[in-house]
C-alpha cells in the first residue's frame, strides 16, 4: 500500500479549511498526491468535463491540455466507472477495464506517454451534480488495491462535508442577494452552471406567464428563437466567451403581446468560488419596460367593463394607430375590430376615436406617442 495515513489525514484536514478558502484547493491536491504516491490529481465534474471546470495539480497541466485539445473528454472511457461511482463512493480502472484493455486502448497510450498509469475515482457531492476526485499513480504503479479503496470511502466523507459547506456558503450568499432585490422589487432568476435555475425572486414569479416561465429548471419562452438566445447568452457568460467579438451582446427582448417587451440582461456573479461549487454562477434581470402599460389596460378593464382585447385595442388606438393597423396587429379582421371599437365606444360612452383618445389621455391611462423630431 502506498498510502501514508497521517499525511492523508492532514490533507483531509486542509479540504475543510479550502471549504472556507477556496484558493487552498490546488495545495490540498499536492498534499492528496504526495499521500496517495500519485503522479497527480484533479477535481472535474462528471457531466461536465470543461477545461473551465477543473482544478488539477501543477503535474497533469500538460497531459490535461492534450486530453482536451484532442477530444478525450467527449470520449472519456473512465465514465464507464460513474455507475461505480454514484454505488460505492469509488472506481479503479481495474473494475470496468481488463488489464489487457488498460495496455492496448489509445486512451491509456495517450495517458503513458506522460507517465500516468492507473487510476481511482471518488465521487462526492450530489448524485445529480457529481464531482470526482480522480487520482493518477505513475506508469509504474500497480492498480489502487481493495484496501486502498476502502480508504479513500472513508476520505470522501470528509470531502463531501468539505463540498457541503461551500454549497451553503454560497447558496447563502445568493440568499442575501434575493433578499436585497426582494426589498428593491428587483425581478431575478439565478442560475448554475449548467444554466438550470436554482432561485427566483417573487418579482420575476410575477412576471412569468406564456412570453416566459420555468420548465423544468429551464428558462423558457412561447418564441422559440428567445429561448434560444436565453440559453446560449447564460451559457456564453459562464466563461470569458462573452468578451469575444463574435458573441451577442446586450439585452434580450422578449416580445408580449398588446404590451411593451421585456428586457432580460444576463449577468455572471463572479466570486471567488470554483463554478462547481458554487450553488448559483449567475443571474438573469428582467426589466418590465410595460409596467405601467400593464397597470393602465386592468385600470381600463375595471373602470369601464372592458375585455382585454378591448383594452388594448382602446390603447392603441387612442395612441394614433389606425384601425386597420390594430387588426393587422392583432392578428384579427377589421371587421373583428370594428366590433371591438363599436364596444369600446359603447362602454365608454365615447363617439369618435379623438373623443376616446382625449378620455384616456384626461385619466391618465396612454402614453402618447413621442412626437416626430
Amino acid at each position: 500500500m502506498l498510502i501514508n495515513l497521517e499525511n492523508l489525514d492532514q490533507a483531509l484536514d486542509r479540504s475543510f479549511e479550502a471549504a472556507v478558502d477556496p484558493s487552498l484547493w490546488p495545495d490540498v491536491l499536492n498534499k492528496l498526491t504526495a499521500a496517495t504516491g500519485s503522479y497527480g490529481a484533479n477535481i472535474i465534474p462528471a457531466n461536465a468535463r470543461s477545461p473551465d471546470l477543473i482544478i488539477a495539480t501543477d503535474s497533469m497541466k500538460s497531459p490535461l491540455e492534450h486530453y482536451f485539445d484532442n477530444g478525450w473528454h467527449i470520449n472519456e472511457w473512465r465514465l464507464r466507472g460513474i455507475p461505480l461511482v454514484l454505488k460505492h463512493g469509488t472506481a479503479r480502472d481495474q473494475q470496468y477495464t481488463t488489464r489487457e484493455q488498460f495496455e492496448r486502448l489509445d486512451y491509456f497510450r495517450f495517458q503513458a506517454k506522460y507517465g500516468i498509469g492507473r487510476s481511482c475515482i471518488i465521487g462526492f457531492s450530489s448524485p445529480d451534480d457529481l464531482l470526482c476526485l480522480a487520482l493518477h499513480r505513475r506508469l509504474e504503479s500497480d492498480f489502487f488495491s481493495d484496501e486502498e479503496a476502502v480508504i479513500f470511502q472513508k476520505a470522501r466523507e470528509r470531502l463531501m462535508a468539505s463540498a457541503m459547506v461551500m454549497r451553503g456558503l454560497s447558496a447563502s450568499r445568493v440568499g442575501g442577494m434575493i433578499e436585497a432585490f426582494r426589498s428593491t422589487g428587483v425581478a431575478a432568476i439565478f442560475f448554475d452552471r449548467f444554466c438550470r435555475v436554482t432561485e427566483v425572486t417573487p418579482d420575476a414569479e410575477g412576471l412569468f406567464g406564456e412570453e416566459i416561465y420555468i420548465s423544468k429548471r429551464t428558462i423558457c419562452s412561447r418564441v422559440p428563437n428567445v429561448t434560444t438566445a436565453i440559453q446560449k447568452r447564460m451559457r456564453s457568460v459562464t466563461t470569458e466567451r462573452w468578451l469575444r467579438p463574435d458573441e451577442p451582446s446586450g439585452a434580450i427582448t422578449i416580445p408580449r403581446d398588446g404590451v411593451r417587451p421585456m428586457v432580460l440582461r444576463v449577468q455572471r456573479l463572479g466570486g471567488n468560488l470554483p463554478d462547481f461549487f458554487a450553488h448559483s454562477v449567475g443571474v438573469c434581470l428582467i426589466e418590465d419596460t410595460g409596467r405601467q402599460q400593464r397597470h393602465n389596460l386592468q385600470q381600463l378593464r375595471q373602470l369601464f367593463g372592458l375585455t382585454s382585447t378591448q383594452a388594448i385595442i382602446a390603447t392603441m388606438i387612442s395612441q394614433g394607430m389606425t384601425l386597420q393597423n390594430v387588426a393587422q396587429d392583432r392578428a384579427i379582421s377589421y371587421e373583428t375590430a370594428r366590433s371591438h371599437l363599436r364596444s369600446i365606444f359603447s362602454k365608454t360612452n365615447t363617439r369618435r376615436q379623438a373623443e376616446l383618445a382625449t378620455l384616456l389621455t384626461r385619466l391618465n391611462l396612454v402614453d402618447l406617442p413621442s412626437p416626430t423630431p
